[in-house]
């Protein structure tokens, strides 16, 4: 029905060697034989394996990573639909405000802590203007990460014992097309917020933070307004790199620890079986820190984008605020920073 599921990077025809099979574990692999359509891009000899061009033709396919971007969206639309449901106001008294169930109030959890601690120290009033598209991007690459960790495409196979079924599921945000998708709506967002809130005529000049009115200055003013620019774009490509790199290497890992066995097994069938043994042991560890690696990942690149909006917001040349305001103020904190107060570090530490 499938044939051969081709991977976007293809192997070669002598046959994918143990290293070639790590690697292909965590490609993205078309889910049938032929494109849907092709279209010129070039002359005969462009080949870009990696986004689908050979011989100057652009294939399109549908890959399992792209499924599994779907499949994300339509999880996180129907989970939070549920918990809607279930914190949505109902009843009398003060019980009808108290959110249903333990799943409600888990995702409640989560959505406050990201709210409070991730974005208000950062965004402060425009938090709640904007919380929806934070909470959008944090549950987007979570439940991407998550669904990453499932076997989904080798229990078909053991369903159906069809081997074709094997690179079904996968990470998306393994996925460099993905990641570069969401940075580039990081990118828009600090853009648009960064207009809307500031103008764009103070939002374009910070970029140039010794201003434009001394021409003697333009020498210099031309180039850091390049490199400030410069240093926006960088940060959206690290974002999408970042993401990219952690959640690739974490399966590349698992799959050349479980290739240990087989190439132990082909030295001894003993030595295989012991291998076997201690690759169980450490392919459960390592799964439990990759599961611990998909909710880091997940709120690291929801930070930096809050980060990069909040400096696009803030102009350089706003001075309302207090000049005596003290950094270390309880409202000026996360939880753990008030926890861990500055004098307890030192005692040569004050306020």
């Amino acid at each position: 029905m499938f044939s051969q599921f081709p991977p976007i990077l293809a192997a070669s025809d002598a046959g994918p060697s143990l290293a070639e099979q790590a690697v292909a574990h965590v490609l993205p692999h078309a889910l049938h034989s032929e494109p849907l359509f092709s279209m010129s891009v070039g002359s005969e000899s462009l080949n870009i394996p990696s986004l689908g061009v050979y011989e100057g033709q652009y294939h399109f396919f549908i890959t399992n990573h792209l499924v599994m971007t779907a499949v994300t969206a339509i999880v996180v639309l129907a989970t939070f639909i549920y918990v809607a449901m279930r914190i949505r106001v109902g009843g009398e008294g003060l019980e009808s405000f108290r959110t249903k169930g333990r799943i409600g109030q888990l995702f409640e959890t989560v959505l406050t802590f990201i709210r409070e601690e991730v974005a208000r120290p950062n965004l402060h009033g425009l938090t709640d203007k904007y919380i929806g598209y934070i909470w959008t991007v944090f549950f987007f690459v979570l439940f991407a990460n998550l669904l990453g960790l499932v076997p989904i495409g080798y229990f078909l196979q053991a369903l159906t014992q069809d081997p074709d079924f094997s690179h079904w599921g996968g990470t998306a945000t393994g996925n460099l097309s993905l990641n570069v998708m969401l940075a580039i709506g990081s990118f828009v967002a600090i853009l648009y917020i960064g207009i809307r809130e500031i103008g764009a005529k103070a939002f374009f000049a910070h970029f140039n933070p010794i201003g434009w009115d001394d021409p003697k200055m333009l020498v210099i003013g031309l180039p850091l307004y390049l490199l400030e620019w410069m240093g926006l774009l960088i940060k959206c490509v690290v974002l999408a790199m970042r993401l990219f790199g952690t959640m690739m290497a974490g399966h590349l890992v698992i799959a050349s620890f479980v290739l240990l066995i087989f190439t132990a097994a082909k030295v001894s069938p003993s030595l295989g079986f012991g291998v076997e043994i201690a690759v169980l042991i450490g392919g459960i560890a390592l799964t439990l820190l990759e599961l611990f690696i998909c909710f880091l990942q997940a709120f690291i690149f929801t930070f930096l984008t809050v980060l990069f909006i909040s400096t696009a917001v803030a102009h350089h040349g706003d001075h309302d605020h207090d000049a005596h305001e003290d950094p270390f103020d309880h409202d000026r904190q996360m939880d753990i920073d008030n926890i861990i107060s500055p004098d307890r570090l030192s005692p040569a530490v004050k306020h």
